[in-house]
């Protein structure tokens, strides 16, 4: 069946409730998952139409393809303990990308502020020694700054370069961030 016939029975079924107050529509789309999965074990084969997104809204060429539903089995089957470990590898790669870079943007704002301290700080009396030239101090943390930013940029470069080859590999962004609904 196609989407459309399916989409006119939901509205119909909808509309037909809304007047008489008797269903909801997630009343409405469970029956009509329950058809369907009755239909599926039937084994009655339904079609679903794909529009291409470049022709637009007005016309242009469509194809049909098997039911989304045998794709989602096909799926599942594939998935096994060693996607699941590979999936939990990269999330946790992910997640301790994230702490890296959370900790160094942390680590960046305070020496910022430290440099933008010294940089208005009354400069010291006293005998002055190799050792406490304020000039020294302030290169030292422009270093550090330097050293912290290109550790950041390699932390996310790193972290986008994980992200895209688990999405290449046919994970979910949800699935690969932790949130969401995972299967």
């Amino acid at each position: 069946m196609t989407r459309a016939p399916c989409l006119f029975l939901l509205i119909l079924m909808t509309t037909e409730a809304a007047v008489l107050g008797q269903q909801s529509l997630a009343d409405a789309a469970r029956k009509e998952a329950e058809r369907r999965k009755v239909l599926e074990q039937q084994g009655v084969k339904g079609k679903v139409i794909h529009r291409d997104p470049g022709m637009g809204n007005s016309g242009g060429s469509s194809r049909v393809s098997a039911p989304a539903a045998s794709v989602r089995e096909n799926s599942v089957r594939a998935r096994s303990s060693k996607s699941e470990a590979s999936l939990q590898k990269i999330r946790t790669t992910l997640q301790g990308l994230d702490r890296e870079i959370q900790h160094g943007e942390e680590r960046l704002a305070l020496l910022r502020a430290r440099m933008e301290s010294e940089r208005w700080q009354l400069p010291k009396v006293g005998r002055i020694t190799r050792g406490s030239n304020s000039t020294s101090t302030q290169e030292r943390l422009r270093f550090q700054i330097l050293e912290l930013e290109a550790k950041l940029k390699h932390w996310r470069r790193e972290r986008y370069e994980t992200y895209e080859s688990g999405r290449k590999a046919g994970y979910l962004p949800g699935e690969l961030d932790g949130k969401g609904i995972v299967p």
